[in-house]
């Protein structure tokens, strides 16, 4: 179990034991109760889950952050307060390396936001429908060990929200920095979908299979 004052927050225990956790953030304007049945929606039983919602109150839910000018000052806000849940995580006995983000639309920003200035060995990033926000020198923030963090963005081409091309775009200026990013296309609108389901959850699978071998190796 995992509590945090940090943030209104919903912990979903693995059906399996497992030290592997993900940390889901909603879209603007959702909370984390659609969430709240994602383990059996993505069928990984062999995963903690930590469902968070975001603190700013915007129409029928919530948002990480402002609209421009005060996008940046709220992204830097909530950096530091994730930044802070994962030292405590840590604290706790989570390991760095064992815990994935996975945000939605503006939580993929925040996911990736937090990624790139963590400064630490991530499971991985997972990004649906999202974007990204690149500060004025960040790739400076970028350590050896966040070149160790996989990534993996799904978008879709009929998404009428956040353009494919203008994430794409984002995605290999990443790419570009030395980070290792798989980006899966479809023609999805911005959802997140049906089709995303698989698409995640193999590729956690597969990270959570290196990670298990890597640990297997040094012991």
């Amino acid at each position: 179990m995992i509590k945090t004052t940090l943030f209104r927050s919903h912990f979903i225990a693995s059906k399996k034991p497992s030290k592997k956790l993900m940390i889901v953030f909603h879209g603007r304007g959702d909370s984390l109760h659609p969430f709240k049945d994602f383990q059996n929606e993505l069928k990984l039983k062999d995963i903690n889950f930590l469902l968070l919602n975001a603190p700013r109150k915007f129409l029928n839910g919530f948002s990480w952050y402002g609209e421009p000018p005060f996008e940046r000052s709220g992204v830097l806000r909530i950096r530091e307060k994730v930044f802070q849940l994962l030292s405590d995580l840590e604290l706790a006995g989570w390991k760095a390396k064992d815990i994935f983000l996975l945000g939605f639309s503006q939580g993929c920003l925040v996911s990736a936001d937090v990624a790139l200035n963590y400064g630490k060995k991530l499971g991985g990033v997972v990004g649906v429908s999202g974007y990204l926000h690149f500060f004025p020198r960040w790739r400076s923030s970028i350590t050896q060990e966040t070149l160790k963090t996989p990534w993996l963005f799904t978008h879709g081409t009929k998404d009428d929200i956040l353009k494919y091309d203008d994430t794409q775009f984002g995605v290999e200026k990443l790419k570009s920095a030395g980070l290792k990013v798989s980006w899966v296309g479809s023609e999805k609108k911005h959802v997140f979908s049906d089709e995303d389901y698989p698409v995640i959850r193999n590729w956690v699978k597969t990270q959570m299979s290196s990670l298990n071998s890597r640990t297997s190796l040094r012991s």
